[in-house]
C-alpha cells in the first residue's frame, strides 16, 4: 500500500510527497558514500559535501515541517512490502514493511537533527582544521545524521531497530574518532557495550509484540495498547523493553555511565550526541510509543521514577566536576533525566517541547565549550578564567544557554521545565521535589562554570605539546583569542532559537501540533501557572546568586563547603562509585574472574575433551581393526562371507515372504 492515512486526531493529512521524505534520507547517506569513495582524501571538500547534503536536507525538513503544520499536524504513512517469511498469506508469516511516517513529532525531530547537524558540520570545518582524520570525520557524522533521520522517519520496529544500530555504530566510530587515545578507544568500547544492553530489551520487546499479535507497524501496535486486545501482562512487558532500548541510548539510570565518557571524542561530535541525535534517540522512542505507555500504570511509574533518580544523581555529580564539557555531560543526563520523567507522568508534550528546547541551548552550550578549548588548549576550568575579554561572542552566547538551561524567564529552557514541573505538581508531588531541586542544582553548575571559564584572571590554558603530532591545536593558550567566524556564527544562530523556540508554548501552540501524533485525542499541553512559574524561577536565580557568592564573590569558599559536606562532596566526586562497581565487580571479578574463568574451563574439559576423546577412541579403533590384518586370504575370505549372510539375514527381516 504506497499510501495510508491514519489521523482520527487531525483535521488533515500531511501531503507532502514521499519523494522529499526519502531525500532527506538518502542526500546525506550520498555524501557519506561520496566522501568514503570518493573525497576522503581531499579534506576541505569533505568538509563543505557534507555541510552542503545536511544543509539541503535541513531545507527539506522545514519544507516537510510546514506541511505537517498546514495539515494541523496530521499523520501520513508511506509504507510498502519489504520481505515475507513463509509461502502462504497466514498471520503466522513475518511481514517486514519499509515505510516512512510524517507526523507532527517526526516534523519537530527533522528540524531539530538536521538544524543542529548543519550548524554542528559548518562548526566543524574550523575546529577541526588541521586534523589527519579530517575527512573521516565528515564521513562519520553524514553517516550519524543518516542514522538518526531515519530512525524518525521509519514507520515500523523493525525499520526502527536497525537504524537505532546504526545510530550505535556511527556512536562508537566518533566517540572513538581518536583511537590512537586509549581513553578515546575505551570510551567508544564502553558506549557500544552499555548501549547494547539496553538493546537486547528492545530486541525481546519486538519479538514480544510480534509473537503475541503478528505486528511490528507503530500505528498498529498503538491502535492494539488503546483496545486492550492482549493481555496486559504483554503490554507491560513491551513497554518495559522499549524503555529499556530508551534507558541505554539516552542514558538513563543504571546505564547512563556511558555518556560522560563519551567526551573523549571531538566537541561538536559532542554537541550533536547531546543535543539532536543519540540522547534524543531515547526520548523520541518512548514518546513515539506513549500510547503504550498510557495504558500500563506499572510500566510509567517505572519510567518516572527512574527519570526523577536519573535527574537528581547527574545534578549533583555536574556540582563538583572541573572539566568544562563533563559538567555539560551529566547536565545532558539530568535533563534527559527530566524528559523521561515527565513522559512518565502522562506529560507527552512537556517531554518533548523540552526535547525541543533543549536542542538548541545544549548544542550552543558544547559548541561554546569547544570554542574556548580552541583557545585554550584545555577543557579544564582551573586553567582558564578571566575568558570574557577575549572572547566576547563565545562568552555572550555561552551566557544565553546556561540562562536558558537555568530556566530563567524569557529564556526558551524556562518554558518547557516549567510545563514538565507542573505536570509533576499535578501527579507526584516527590517528583516535584526532586525536579525543583535539580532546577537549583542545574543554575548554580551552570554559573559556577560560567564564573571559572569567563570571570577572574587568566591562568594561562594548558601548553601545547609540541611532540604531539595528531594535535589539531595551533594557536597560543598565553594568548587566547576569539575563535574564527564558521566557530562563531553557528553560535550567533543557535543562541537565537535558545532564547525564542520556548515562545512556541503560546496559546497551545506546540501543544495542539505536537498531540497530532497520537491516535486518540489527549489535552492541550500543561496550562501555565503563575505559582510554579514563579517557585522555580525563584529557585533558578537562587541558584545562580549562590555561585556568584561562592566564585565570584568568594564569600565562602568552594573548599570550606567541601569540607563540611565531605561525604556528600566525595560520593559525588566518585559518580556513587558506579564505575567502580561495573567495572570492579562485574567486569572484572563475575566476567573475568567468574564468567570468563567458567569459559575456559568449559573449553579445557568439554569443547577440548569431545575434541581429544574422538581422537583417542578413533586411535583405539584403529588399533582393534589393526589385528584382522593377518595376511591370510582364507581369513578374508571367512569375514567377506560372514558380512554376506549378515546383510542377507537383514534384509529378509526387513522384507518378509
Amino acid at each position: 500500500m504506497p499510501f495510508l492515512a491514519a489521523d482520527p486526531v487531525a483535521h488533515g493529512v500531511p501531503t507532502i510527497d514521499e519523494a522529499v521524505l526519502w531525500a532527506i534520507l538518502a542526500v546525506p547517506f550520498a555524501a557519506w558514500l561520496a566522501i568514503v569513495v570518493y573525497v576522503r582524501k581531499l579534506p576541505q571538500a569533505a568538509g563543505w559535501l557534507s555541510a552542503a547534503a545536511i544543509g539541503v536536507a535541513m531545507v527539506l525538513s522545514y519544507v516537510t515541517l510546514f506541511n505537517v503544520i498546514d495539515a494541523d499536524g496530521g499523520v501520513a504513512i508511506h509504507t510498502h512490502e519489504w520481505f515475507r517469511t513463509g509461502l502462504g498469506e497466514g498471520p503466522e508469516d513475518l511481514v517486514v514493511n519499509i515505510g516512512l511516517r510524517i507526523d507532527g513529532l517526526s516534523a519537530v525531530m527533522l528540524v531539530v537533527v538536521t538544524t543542529v547537524s548543519f550548524l554542528v558540520q559548518v562548526y566543524s570545518t574550523g575546529y577541526m582544521s588541521g586534523d589527519h582524520g579530517y575527512g573521516r570525520y565528515f564521513a562519520h557524522m553524514c553517516l550519524f545524521t543518516t542514522s538518526m533521520l531515519g530512525l524518525v522517519l521509519a514507520d515500523n520496529l523493525f525499520m526502527m531497530f536497525m537504524f537505532w544500530e546504526l545510530v550505535g555504530l556511527s556512536s562508537y566510530l566518533l566517540i572513538g574518532f581518536w583511537f590512537h587515545k586509549p581513553s578515546a578507544a575505551a570510551a567508544a568500547k564502553k558506549a557500544f557495550i552499555v548501549t547494547r544492553i539496553g538493546d537486547l530489551g528492545l530486541l525481546a520487546a519486538m519479538l514480544l509484540i510480534w509473537s503475541r499479535t503478528g505486528e511490528l507497524g507503530v500505528a498498529e501496535i498503538q491502535e492494539i495498547a488503546i483496545a486492550g486486545t492482549v493481555p496486559q501482562w504483554v503490554i507491560t512487558w513491551f513497554a518495559l523493553g522499549i524503555f529499556a532500548g530508551a534507558a541505554g541510548k539516552s542514558a538513563q539510570f543504571p546505564l547512563h555511565t556511558w555518556l560522560p565518557d563519551a567526551m573523549e571524542g571531538p566537541t561538536p561530535v559532542s554537541a550533536l550526541i547531546h543535543a539532536a541525535t543519540m540522547v534524543a534517540a531515547g526520548v523520541y522512542l518512548v514518546a513515539r510509543f506513549f500510547p503504550v505507555f498510557e495504558h500500563t500504570e506499572d510500566a510509567s511509574t517505572v519510567v518516572a521514577y527512574i527519570g526523577g533518580l536519573t535527574a537528581l544523581m547527574a545534578a549533583s555529580i555536574a556540582l563538583v566536576q572541573t572539566d568544562f564539557k563533563r559538567v555539560l555531560a551529566y547536565s545532558t543526563v539530568s535533563q534527559l533525566g527530566y524528559m523521561i520523567m515527565a513522559l512518565g507522568l502522562g506529560g507527552y508534550v512537556a517531554a518533548i517541547f523540552h526535547l525541543f528546547t533543549h536542542a538548541f541551548f545544549k548544542a550552543l552550550l558544547f559548541l561554546g565549550s569547544g570554542s574556548v578549548n580552541h583557545s585554550t588548549n584545555t577543557f579544564d576550568m582551573r586553567l582558564m578564567g578571566g575568558l570574557r575579554k577575549y572572547m566576547p561572542i563565545t562568552y555572550f552566547t555561552f551566557l544565553i544557554g546556561s540562562l536558558s538551561l537555568a530556566g530563567v524567564p524569557p529564556f526558551a529552557g524556562f518554558f518547557s521545565k516549567d510545563e514538565i514541573l507542573l505536570d509533576a505538581w499535578r501527579e507526584n508531588r516527590g517528583l516535584w521535589v526532586i525536579g525543583v531541586a535539580v532546577a537549583f542544582m542545574t543554575a548554580f553548575y551552570m554559573f559556577r562554570a560560567i564564573f571559572l571559564t569567563f570571570h577572574g584572571q587568566y591562568k594561562g590554558g594548558q601548553p601545547v605539546d609540541h611532540h604531539d603530532e595528531d594535535s589539531h591545536f595551533h594557536g597560543d593558550p598565553a594568548h587566547p583569542h576569539e575563535s574564527p567566524w564558521v566557530m562563531t556564527a553557528p553560535l550567533i544562530v543557535l543562541a537565537v532559537p535558545a532564547v525564542a523556540a520556548g515562545w512556541f508554548a503560546w496559546d497551545h501552540m506546540f501543544a495542539d501540533f505536537i498531540n497530532g501524533a497520537l491516535p486518540e485525542v489527549h489535552a492541550h499541553g500543561s496550562t501555565f501557572e503563575w505559582g510554579i512559574a514563579i517557585s522555580s524561577t525563584a529557585v533558578a536565580l537562587a541558584g545562580i546568586f549562590s555561585a556568584w557568592a561562592i566564585y565570584e564573590r568568594k564569600w565562602v569558599t568552594s573548599a570550606s563547603i567541601r569540607d563540611g559536606f565531605a561525604p556528600l562532596a566525595f560520593l559525588f566526586e566518585r559518580k556513587y562509585f558506579l564505575d567502580e562497581l561495573y567495572e570492579g565487580l562485574i567486569v572484572k571479578t563475575i566476567m573475568q574472574r567468574g564468567w570468563n574463568r567458567l569459559l575456559e574451563l568449559n573449553d579445557k574439559y568439554i569443547v577440548d575433551g569431545v575434541v581429544n576423546g574422538s581422537g583417542q577412541v578413533v586411535r583405539w579403533g584403529s588399533g582393534r581393526l589393526r589385528t584382522i590384518q593377518t595376511g591370510q586370504v582364507q581369513s578374508y575370505g571367512l569375514g567377506l562371507l560372514a558380512g554376506v549372510i549378515v546383510i542377507v539375514v537383514a534384509v529378509y527381516s526387513a522384507n518378509p515372504l
